[in-house]
């Protein structure tokens, strides 16, 4: 006879990742409702309505990929879960609503006068909100690993997982106070992460030779 409370719990983390899953798609196809159609009756007219509202067009790429990315990492984590807590539910949809909030980011980027002031605090929102978002899944990683919800997740994808939102909320956090300098804070959003990533494979790989180097002369006796 199969363990009902066992049962009930695996059902539950796959209700909570079924609902997570939809919420995610529908934000990422709000996305694409407020895109601008390109008007023109000719090839030229076209191509320079598309130049036009090619900042909408990047904005609109560029929150995809960030939420695709988001479900991603929350995809990685939850296919290990096998029981969920009020904790946990509540981290989700925490989670959830920064997700949902990505659509209005996308716009505020794209809407208004653009001056310094109010630049830095369109991307400084849309930063913030990814700061936030990061840490949520940090949280929630730290939940389940504290109260064995996941217990089948290896360590170093737990460790992978964490570094994974530690250098995104970096990359995002150190550019708020930048954009209030310049234009080009945005540019933290991905060289933090990527140097911290080959940091992190340098470190990896010397700590590979270390223990090898260690490990020799044992070999020898």
């Amino acid at each position: 006879m199969p363990d009902v409370d066992v049962e009930s719990d695996e059902r539950a983390a796959e209700r909570l990742t079924f609902f997570s899953d939809a919420v995610v798609a529908i934000a990422m196809t709000l996305l694409a409702i407020d895109l601008p159609v390109p008007e023109g009756a000719t090839v030229a007219k076209f191509w320079a309505s598309v130049q036009h509202d090619e900042g909408h067009y990047a904005a609109f790429v560029i929150s995809f990929v960030v939420i695709a990315s988001a479900w991603s990492d929350h995809h990685r984590m939850f296919r290990f879960t096998r029981r969920t807590d009020s904790r946990l539910r509540l981290l989700n949809i925490c989670w959830l609503f920064t997700i949902v909030l990505y659509p209005f980011a996308t716009k505020l980027l794209t809407t208004g006068e653009q001056t310094l002031a109010t630049h830095a605090v369109r991307y400084g929102f849309y930063a913030l909100l990814q700061v936030c978002e990061s840490g949520l899944l940090y949280a929630m990683l730290r939940h389940m690993v504290s109260r064995d919800l996941a217990p089948g997740m290896p360590d170093r994808e737990a460790h992978g997982m964490a570094f994974q939102s530690l250098r995104l909320m970096a990359g995002f956090g150190l550019s708020i106070p930048v954009f209030f300098v310049t234009t080009y804070g945005w540019v933290l959003w991905f060289v933090i992460p990527v140097l911290a990533g080959r940091l992190s494979s340098v470190l990896r790989r010397r700590r590979g030779r270390t223990r090898g180097a260690g490990g020799s002369p044992d070999d020898g006796k």
